[in-house]
């Protein structure tokens, strides 16, 4: 067991916090201090004492070379804990993230991490190392402070980094900060030794020195362990003046050949590669296993388990520093050469952002920006957290190229706008898209042009004095001709979301049947998923909830060609809300149930999540409101999607107001709202209603009758059925509330309703209407009626019915409004026996704005 000189207050507070651990009370220790002051040794001592605790121990490093491949240490880490474990052995998401952990895929998100580590837990006590988190990127700090925030039950998160190197401006800066004011931290900086603990420590590795040979020491290591430990090595007579002779001077005593050897590794970093190595000297495995053994029996290279690493980066330091600028740029180019050969035509992130490292530190810098470009390109089709980061690099490495020299920097800049809009962040996107659009401006080169129009047509906002977003997905398609591709098809895929967004369904079908004709043909599974998606909710929109569930099994039958997993469990998600809005409740309950428990078992976290939002938004059907809200708390609580998010937001905002909570349905919707319109996102047919709804029971019926007007005015060129139904509703419920209060004419809005529930009802059957969006159509032409003074009873009867086809939580309060009708018209026998009925559900359900409307009538009649 290590031993320790002046760490004796740290230790103590390191085994507090493992016994605090071990109790089920998760804590962060912190250590920091300059380089080789005893972060490493500390943490040694620490995961001796968490082993005879009967703690798992795993430990990651962060790399000191920028090469830009995200978690690294996190994965490093994990990899420890599947390590002579079968996969079917894992718990589920460490079992899904297995292939990654062990390094045969790239895939892989913050969030999967963070619930890897969970499960770890969960089996047993874990002490989780992540060392010198000063060189760690963006998504490895992010998981550190969402593992210590989120993660409950036998964890110790152990942190270490250099506290000189945590600048103003540093990426930890932050997180560490959040970090410290973690009720569960401690923070251990590490200061220098006095004399006497330099003493004790000399005594132990040299035995009895004189007095004034110990001063000397102590003065020139200024109390740093390393230091000390160097100049106790170098002896009295070889006291070098500089840092770097002195952790040199081990190195300087190896043969020729070794010292080359570890030359070349420093332009690595400090971590040894040896396949790498014997690849880049053309040393066979036997000679290089020699020369490594030299380094080792040197403390040059120490073993650490499997992997071998620099004995301390400062060493590594000193000699990348000793290379000679023309050797650093050929060190450089021997790895960039040798990664190339053993990674093959197919490299991964790993090996792209390495070789973007290198070839940019060899100065050759259009294969370092095309290797960015790869990395960047594939993390974002495989959703990885860097991606952005990677593609801002490739770009910032193609500003030093000629014009003319792939990759060109509108293609990079497009898709660096896509991977901005997925995090719903506007500024960069926009920044990215409005120079690529003047990049191609004379449109010169036509298949890149063409993908800058496509991505600028998708993304939501529109640029004043540019070319317009219609028009662009338009020109895109005519540059690239008519010869199938990969880029037409992705493009007319986008044209019939475009299509879809303004509710033009039948310019929508037609180009999402083209595009996915296409990909079929040329064999591109992942598109032809995409607008197997688009037809399902097209078909929803058009009130045919048969053909919609059968568009999601055509999305299931890519995945055996895309093999995107995910993308299975999507489309069953989404054919359970399908089945649940009207087709077959129960099996649509059963279908989210099982894409919640089996995305979750091979651990597809957000999905799950997903499908237990779906499976809430079918219980608020059925009014089983406790239900819903319990798994509603499940997708945030165990599948960690946000609760201020807007998939969130509406589900929550629906309970509240079918529990009767007007102001704290008003208060989510108002931040829902503010969500859609800062991301300017179009509206989705499920919240209008609801948003309507909500304003009317908080008495703001101007705010109410505005809202409906703009949807109005959205939907006058809509061919949508279903659509013009829903705002059809919104509209008259909006001009029920100002004639009922006198707050307003609403005359204007009247004809405008009209038009679009005449569309409404030619485009949807009675079958179209028995469905949760559907319905709305039959509740529109009973308030229409209502509103000319004719008789509506019929039509509530009408409008009950397809309701009640949905689930009684969507059929009772209609069932209310059949109630007035009727009494309203002297047909009060009917309404009298059904009344207790009505009251009775309402109380059952938990319905109290529905009991409170209920009680209302009772009394009145």
């Amino acid at each position: 067991m290590t031993t320790l000189f002046g760490r004796d207050r740290e230790i103590e507070e390191a085994d507090a916090a493992l016994d605090a651990a071990a109790s089920g009370d998760p804590r962060v220790l912190l250590v920091g201090g300059d380089a080789g002051i005893g972060k490493t040794s500390l943490v040694g001592v620490v995961a001796d004492h968490a082993r005879s605790r009967g703690f798992r121990v795993l430990v990651g490093h962060c790399l000191d070379i920028d090469d830009g491949v995200a978690l690294r240490p996190v994965r490093e880490a994990l990899r420890q804990a599947i390590a002579g474990r079968p996969d079917e052995g894992l718990p589920p998401v460490t079992r899904r993230l297995a292939p990654y952990l062990r390094g045969e895929a790239d895939a892989v998100s913050v969030d999967e991490l963070a619930l890897a580590i969970a499960e770890q837990v969960a089996e047993e006590p874990v002490l989780v190392v992540l060392e010198d988190l000063h060189w760690a990127d963006r998504a490895t700090i992010d998981l550190v402070t969402s593992v210590a925030r989120t993660t409950t039950g036998q964890l110790c998160l152990v942190a270490t980094y250099r506290s000189d190197e945590i600048g103003r401006k540093h990426p930890f800066r932050g997180a560490l900060a959040e970090l410290v004011r973690h009720p569960g931290s401690v923070r251990a900086e590490l200061s220098a030794l006095d004399l006497d603990e330099v003493g004790a420590l000399v005594e132990a590795r040299a035995g009895s020195v004189d007095g004034h040979f110990l001063h000397e020491l102590y003065t020139r290591s200024e109390g740093n362990p390393l230091y000390a430990e160097e100049l106790l090595v170098a002896g009295r007579e070889g006291l070098p003046d500089a840092l770097g002779d002195l952790l040199l001077a081990r190195v300087d005593a190896l043969s020729d050949r070794t010292r080359a050897v570890l030359r070349l590794a420093s332009a690595h970093g400090s971590r040894l590669w040896p396949a790498l190595l014997a690849e880049a000297t053309a040393l066979d495995h036997e000679v290089l296993d020699e020369v490594l053994a030299e380094a080792i029996e040197a403390h040059v290279v120490r073993r650490a388990g499997e992997r071998l690493d620099f004995r301390h980066g400062l060493v590594r330091e000193a000699v990348y520093d000793d290379l000679l600028p023309g050797e650093r740029t050929k060190s450089h180019a021997l790895l960039a050469e040798a990664l190339e050969r053993l990674a093959g035509d197919d490299p991964g992130i790993s090996e792209l952002s390495l070789l973007a490292f290198h070839w940019h530190a060899a100065h050759d810098v259009a294969r370092a920006c095309r290797a960015a470009s790869r990395a960047g390109t594939t993390s974002f089709t495989l959703g990885l957290p860097d991606a952005i980061a990677l593609l801002e690099r490739a770009i910032e490495l193609r500003d030093h190229l000629p014009p003319d020299e792939e990759p060109a920097k509108a293609d990079l800049l497009r898709q660096l706008a896509r991977a901005g809009v997925e995090e719903l962040d506007r500024a960069r996107p926009m920044a990215a898209i409005r120079e690529a659009l003047d990049l191609v401006a004379d449109e010169s080169d036509p298949v890149v042009t063409a993908r800058v129009y496509t991505t600028y047509a998708g993304l939501y906002d529109a640029l004043d004095g540019y070319i317009t977003q219609a028009r662009a997905i338009e020109r895109a398609i005519e540059l690239l001709g008519d010869e199938p591709s990969r880029d037409l098809a992705y493009a007319i895929c986008v044209l019939g979301e475009w299509h879809y967004r303004f509710h033009h369904m039948a310019l929508s079908h037609a180009a999402r049947v083209r595009s996915g004709e296409m990909a079929a043909a040329l064999d591109l599974p992942v598109i032809e998923g995409y607008t197997w998606f688009g037809r399902g909710w097209l078909a929803m929109m058009m009130g045919d909830l048969r053909e919609a569930a059968a568009c999601m099994d055509g999305v299931s039958r890519t995945v055996s060609r895309s093999r995107v997993l995910a993308d299975h469990y999507f489309a069953s998600l989404a054919k359970a809300k399908i089945m649940m809005a009207g087709l077959d409740w129960a099996a649509g309950r059963d279908l989210a149930e099982w894409a919640m428990r089996e995305s979750g078992r091979q651990g597809f976290v957000y999905c799950a999540g997903r499908a237990a939002l779906e499976l809430g938004e079918g219980l608020l059907h059925a009014g089983r409101l406790d239900e819903a809200e319990r798994a509603l708390d499940v997708a945030v609580d165990e599948w960690h999607l946000r609760d201020d998010g807007l998939e969130v937001m509406y589900p929550r905002v629906r309970a509240r107001l079918m529990r009767g909570d007007a102001v704290a349905a008003l208060d989510l919707d108002r931040e829902r709202i503010r969500s859609i319109r800062s991301s300017n996102i179009p509206p989705d047919g499920e919240w209008m209603v609801p948003h309507i709804q909500v304003l009317l029971a908080n008495g703001l019926v101007d705010e109410a009758l505005t809202s409906a007007e703009q949807w109005l005015d959205m939907f006058e060129q809509s061919d949508s059925p279903v659509g013009c139904g829903l705002v059809a509703h919104l509209a008259y419920l909006a001009i029920e509330a100002a004639e009922r209060t006198g707050a307003g004419s609403a005359d204007h809005l009247v004809s405008a309703a009209d038009v679009l529930l005449a569309r409404a009802e030619t485009g949807l059957d009675g079958d179209a209407r028995r469905s949760f969006l559907g319905h709305s159509t039959s509740v529109a032409l009973a308030l229409r009626a209502e509103h000319r003074g004719e008789p509506s009873v019929e039509l509530w009867r009408a409008a009950y019915d397809a309701a009640s086809h949905v689930g009684a939580g969507v059929a009772l309060p209609v069932r209310v409004r059949l109630l007035a009708a009727l009494l309203a018209e002297g047909e009060r026998d009917e309404a009298r026996t059904s009344l207790p009925e009505v009251v009775a559900d309402a109380k059952a359900m938990g319905m109290h704005g529905v009991l409170e409307e209920a009680l209302k009538l009772g009394r009145r009649h």
